[in-house]
C-alpha cells in the first residue's frame, strides 16, 4: 500500500525524481527511489534532518515542523511527518511546483499515516 501511495504522488507531481517513507529511528519502510540513492543514508540522515528540525523549532517556541526543505542549486530535499511513526521524503528537480508537491505531499502523508491506524 505504501509503495503504491510513493508511486502515484510521483506521478502526481511533476519533477518529483524520489520519494520515500522512512520511520522516525531512520529505517525504510517503503521506497520509490531513483537508481543510485541508498537507501539507508536517505533514511538515516532524514531522521536526524528531522530531529534537528524539530528541536530547533522547540527551542525557538516556533510551534511543530510542518515542511523541511533542503535546497541545493539543482534541486530540492522536501520532508514531512506523515503520521506518529513515519516520515514523508522527497527529491524534487529544480523546475517543480512547491505547491502542487506541498499538496500532494500533504495528502499522501495523510494516506501514509491512515495506514497505521
Amino acid at each position: 500500500m505504501l509503495t503504491y501511495i510513493l508511486k502515484d504522488l510521483r506521478q502526481k507531481v511533476e519533477g518529483m525524481q524520489a520519494s520515500a517513507v522512512v520511520s522516525k529511528e531512520g529505517l525504510i519502510v517503503a521506497s520509490d527511489l531513483s537508481e543510485g540513492i541508498s537507501e539507508m543514508h536517505l533514511a538515516a540522515m532524514s531522521a536526524i534532518l528531522l530531529s534537528t528540525s524539530e528541536n530547533l523549532l522547540v527551542e525557538l517556541k516556533k510551534g511543530n515542523l510542518d515542511v523541511c526543505i533542503v535546497q541545493g542549486d539543482e534541486g530540492k530535499f522536501v520532508i514531512m511527518d506523515a503520521g506518529l511513526d513515519f516520515i514523508l521524503v522527497a527529491i524534487l528537480d529544480n523546475f517543480t511546483r512547491m505547491d502542487i508537491a506541498f499538496t500532494e505531499m500533504r495528502n499522501s502523508a495523510r494516506r501514509i499515516s491512515e495506514t497505521e491506524a
